[in-house]
């Protein structure tokens, strides 16, 4: 009788198990048993899932930093595939968790949701005139992680899991960070016979080795650093006594170096630009930072400042966008999603073309470019209404939730910023973090 009685997620539960046992036995009976040894850690981790997809969001940010190790792990090629499979299954988890962990279905969406469902429309609208790989990889590599933010609005994080991922966000900018100047240490030979390629993964800047720590470039590294920078310091200001936060601060210096050896300007910009934000919207202590960024700036290597004041790579987007221009012109509704960037080039992997790809290095020109007027309209409202409900949610919001809401705002502003000479929404795992922390500042108070 109360077996009748059981819940969706009960039920669910009972027929993961019951089918795992199954599984289980059939895997063993056959003689695959590094099979039945995967399935039977999979297994505690889903019911888990079930019971509260909230872990599986904290899971993806507290493994995404570190997927670039990937790249010299002794893993199958499938294993790459890791990050989407988790979105996929936390998502699903999401319509089978109790009551107690979903939020409630009648509520107002956030003011940035609907720029993000006309995006989506005009993409997918723009995949189906491109049809074939193209559109599939530019639809995915475009607009996958809004999924996260989905789950998110379905399954808000509590307060307790708002802290913790905080937490994660600080511990794998320490450690990522402390692995980016290591790699100054070990130096391009060492680091290419662990198994990183040259000038896909290990990069120069000038005669500088740029740091990638556990990411694949240095790109993903320089942004994600400048991402923990702008979520840490409103926490660590607004609790300076917490022994984490004090910790971080101590910190602060290893996070510096560890941005500037990516030699990622865009990162730099980035921070700047959310730094003398933040100062000017609560922590005014932090405008004492500028004149000292400035004076650090004067003090650097030989190497790394001529790196970095080199405009050559300047001078190579700016050739490009010239070139591309007239394209953009004689398409205003775009010459279609994924024909440029990353999806062009995952095309070209894909079906082993020796094609040369285009990279905008403007994600704002590369929007103009596939999708058009209407795709670029809608982007830009995106990223205004980002800005204006996180910065909202910071004046309404107390105590950690503020500062986080602060911390969220100030990195859409960077990103803002960013996005003029990076494609920033298609680096991993920046595109992953935006949507996650974005989602998680617009459910702080269901």
């Amino acid at each position: 009788m109360a077996a009748l009685t059981l819940r969706k997620p009960e039920r669910a539960g009972t027929a993961i198990v019951v089918g795992a046992n199954v599984a289980l036995a059939g895997l063993l009976l056959a003689g695959l048993g590094p099979a039945a040894v995967l399935l039977a850690l999979l297994v505690p981790a889903g019911l888990a899932l079930v019971q509260r997809p909230q872990r599986g969001l904290l899971a993806l940010a507290a493994l995404a930093p570190f997927n670039g190790l990937l790249i010299i792990a002794p893993v199958p090629a499938a294993a790459k595939g890791w990050k989407e499979a988790l979105v996929v299954v936390t998502l699903a988890a999401t319509f089978l968790a109790p009551a107690e962990a979903r939020a409630p279905a009648k509520r107002p969406l956030p003011m940035w949701a609907p720029a993000v469902a006309g995006l989506i429309i005009v993409g997918i609208l723009s995949g189906l005139a491109v049809g074939g790989l193209q559109a599939v990889v530019g639809v995915k590599i475009a607009f996958f992680y809004v999924l996260l933010a989905w789950a998110v609005w379905r399954c808000p994080l509590d307060a307790k899991e708002r802290d913790r991922l905080v937490t994660i966000l600080m511990v794998a900018g320490v450690l990522t960070s402390a692995y980016g100047l290591l790699q100054q240490l070990l130096g391009a030979p060492r680091l290419a016979a662990m198994g990183y390629p040259y000038d896909e993964t290990i990069r120069f800047a000038g005669g500088f080795l740029r740091s990638f720590s556990s990411f694949n470039q240095p790109f993903p590294f320089g942004f994600f650093v400048m991402l923990v920078v702008l979520i840490g310091i409103p926490q660590a200001l607004s609790e300076p006594g917490r022994l984490r936060n004090r910790l971080f601060l101590l910190c602060l210096p290893l996070f510096g170096l560890a941005i500037l050896s990516t030699i990622v300007r865009a990162a730099w910009l980035g921070l700047a630009v959310g730094v003398a934000w933040l100062g000017s919207h609560r922590y005014r202590i932090l405008l004492l930072a500028i004149p000292v960024g400035v004076v650090a700036l004067a003090f650097l290597p030989h190497d790394v400042s001529t790196a970095a004041l080199s405009s050559s790579s300047t001078s190579e987007r700016t050739a490009g966008w010239r070139a591309n221009v007239t394209r953009a012109q004689a398409n205003p509704l775009g010459v279609g999603v994924g024909a440029s960037g990353s999806a062009s080039a995952k095309v070209a992997t894909l079906q082993r073309s020796s094609a040369n790809t285009y990279q905008p290095d403007n994600y704002y020109f590369k929007t103009l470019l596939e999708l058009g007027v209407v795709g670029l309209w809608f982007l830009i409202l995106l990223l205004f209404g980002a800005f204006s409900a996180t910065r909202r949610a910071a004046f309404r919001l107390e105590g950690r939730d503020a500062a986080l809401a602060s911390g969220v705002a100030a990195s859409v502003l960077a990103a803002v910023v960013a996005c003029f000479v990076a494609t920033y929404f298609e680096i991993f795992p920046m595109d992953l973090l935006f949507w996650l922390l974005l989602a998680v500042v617009a459910t702080c108070e269901v």
